[in-house]
């Protein structure tokens, strides 16, 4: 039975079939002239009631609290639309679309945006911990639940400061720590044996292309040959290859990939030094493929691209990983990603020496002390190593 309280202040009562607690009173009539009720709801009689107490004192002050009825899904992709497309950048756009549609709406979609309790975060969180990987295989790493929390609690921000919500449910949610996660480095030999293979294979001169200079995987694809100055034995990075999402209700397709000149931070915008015998081998490859590109004509994509498919479109990230995995396999190497020889290039510049600024300026990292949270294990193998020389010289 609900417990009515004095005039204007609603009733409580427990749902029997849930076992949640109800707030309710009365904020007017509607057209025909029937009375019109706000609810909300919570684990318990003293939520409920902070609750109501909350709404009736923002009714009472003029505020609408009818538009809470809106969905937890409905909201998030109306405030993407309205407020992320246009002011993110589009990588970061594109990894908000694919948060809200992968995991927020499934899993909490359909509660009432202003009912979204903590509970329900936390259930939430639990669920991407042990079982959130699409593939059902088992739950997503602390730092992908860390980038959905983002989202989550930039969207619920906005709520608040619009008044659609009174109290934030992510306040007291915390998240786990993840643990150091080792890097993946090629060793010297595996490194040799891939790089041997790599004449073999038609994106061969781009996977070698990367393990000597350590791009990331769209710059290295991005990669054109106005920015290729073989005089200076430079190259200069200024844009990438990426498969954009088109948010446009009116596209044709849904993906379409393209030059991105929005670099992942400023200092991403840069121009590298190259081996001498490396940029010998990228003129010959050129030589090359201006062969091909002859041959083609007009059906060759003028793009300027130097490592593009053999018809001059863009190469897929997923395409080059393809060809990469299809090496390691045939040398029985295990398997590790295209970033991974990223990570054995600064591994190996590091324990030949080179001065740590100069290998952060090389990867194009905000500051040094990003270079030294990765690689700074290396740095200090490299530094024993240094100490047992020493020690011979005492001996």
């Amino acid at each position: 039975m609900a417990k009515r309280r004095s005039n204007g202040e609603g009733c409580i009562y427990k749902e029997q079939r849930s076992g949640r607690w109800v707030g309710k009173f009365e904020i007017g009539h509607d057209s025909k002239g029937n009375r019109k009720f706000k609810t909300c709801r919570a684990k318990t009689e003293r939520e409920v009631r902070q609750l109501l107490k909350d709404l009736m004192d923002k009714h009472r002050a003029g505020i609408n609290v009818t538009t809470n009825a809106i969905k937890v899904g409905d909201f998030f992709e109306d405030w993407f639309y309205k407020n992320v497309v246009n002011n993110l950048r589009l990588s970061t756009s594109q990894s908000y679309e694919m948060i809200i549609r992968r995991h927020i709406k499934p899993q909490i979609g359909n509660i009432p945006l202003a009912e979204l309790s903590r509970e329900d975060v936390r259930n939430f969180y639990n669920f991407l911990y042990s079982d959130g990987r699409l593939n059902g295989k088992g739950g997503l790493a602390p730092k992908t639940v860390e980038n959905i929390h983002l989202v989550l609690s930039s969207g619920i921000n906005y709520a608040l400061n619009e008044g659609l919500i009174i109290k934030n449910p992510l306040l007291t949610v915390k998240l786990r720590r993840e643990g150091k996660k080792e890097i993946e480095v090629f060793s010297r030999e595996e490194q040799q044996k891939i790089i041997a293979e790599c004449p073999n294979y038609y994106y061969g001169m781009a996977i070698k292309f990367d393990f000597y200079t350590g791009l990331r995987a769209g710059e290295l694809l991005g990669l054109t040959w106005d920015c290729v100055d073989f005089d200076k034995n430079t190259v200069r990075v200024n844009k990438q290859v990426q498969r954009n999402k088109n948010f446009s209700h009116r596209a044709d397709t849904k993906t379409l990939l393209d030059f991105v000149y929005d670099t992942k931070t400023k200092t991403s915008t840069r121009t590298i030094k190259v081996l001498p015998q490396l940029m010998a081998e990228l003129a010959e490859y050129k030589y090359e493929q201006d062969k091909i590109r002859k041959k083609l004509g007009s059906d060759y994509y003028r793009f300027n691209l130097v490592f593009p498919r053999q018809d001059g479109y863009f190469t897929d990230t997923g395409t080059f990983l393809d060809n990469f995995t299809r090496i390691q396999k045939k040398l029985d190497i295990p398997h590790r990603t295209v970033h991974a020889m990223r990570h054995t290039f600064a591994t190996r510049a590091l324990e030949s020496g080179v001065h740590i600024k100069v290998v952060s300026e090389l990867l194009g990292h905000a500051s040094i002390q990003i270079t030294l949270d990765i690689y700074g294990h290396v740095l200090q193998d490299f530094a024993e190593q240094e100490l047992e020389k020493m020690e011979k010289i005492y001996k």
